[in-house]
């Protein structure tokens, strides 16, 4: 999709077409997610509402009356880099969302049985992302383009995640490793630079999104609540 071919340059200029575009300049209006691929993302609105926005469409009511770029277009083409707002753009990376709103989202953009492996990782991360989960990358991908999820980057918990094995490779040459995993760690950590020197191979480690984070048990009851399991296949959520 391509901005510029989709609307006349012209329109830009109206008054009434400035007007949103300088309203989208704001950090209220920084999106909750951006899937560059699709050329869409989601905004959030009033009462709890969830926007969904392409380059040439939005669910809010301004392009509902008027079929004309609403500030979420605006905003959404620049997050893209096909539309210059013509100032500075203000982002919040402090938004926190409702159960409601997040629900909005993982029921829109998740299939169910990726809402039902969510739901499991969200009672593993719990309400303060005390926990983490490794998740393959395709998956944990899509949670991360819809800031549903973001990769952990603390050295000694990923670290954590791996084969003790895995983790004496980064001792140094002639250097003694202690019997316990959790000493290892403490000696191998200060060594490690940077998190990405740590490969889970096709895994990624993940946690909530800080948008979330706060809301991990209580969007695993309602993903439960949505798709109830028999008694003899709760092991699949816990």
């Amino acid at each position: 999709m391509n901005f510029t071919e989709m609307w006349d340059s012209s329109i830009h200029s109206d008054p009434e077409q400035v007007k949103r575009q300088k309203s989208a300049v704001s950090a209220k209006m920084t999106p909750i997610s951006v899937d560059s691929a699709l050329c869409s993302g989601s905004f959030k609105g009033s009462k709890s509402s969830i926007y969904s926005t392409t380059l040439n469409s939005c669910t809010c009511i301004d392009f509902t009356r008027r079929s004309l770029p609403c500030k979420h277009i605006y905003r959404l083409a620049h997050e893209l880099h096909q539309f210059d707002l013509g100032g500075p753009v203000s982002s919040s990376s402090s938004a926190v969302l409702s159960k409601s709103e997040a629900m909005k989202i993982i029921t829109s953009v998740l299939t169910e049985d990726e809402q039902k492996e969510f739901g499991y990782f969200c009672y593993i991360c719990k309400n303060d992302n005390s926990g983490e989960k490794l998740i393959n990358s395709s998956f944990a991908d899509k949670l991360i383009s819809y800031n549903l999820a973001q990769e952990v980057t603390d050295i000694p918990v990923l670290l954590s995640h791996l084969h003790i094995k895995e983790v004496r490779k980064f001792l140094p040459p002639g250097t003694k490793s202690p019997r316990l995993k959790k000493e290892l760690i403490q000696i191998v950590a200060p060594l490690i630079h940077s998190s990405s020197d740590i490969s889970f191979g096709d895994q990624k480690c993940l946690t909530l999104h800080s948008s979330i984070a706060h809301l991990g048990h209580a969007l695993h009851r309602e993903i439960c609540r949505l798709y109830p399991q028999e008694d003899n296949d709760r092991n699949s959520w816990f």
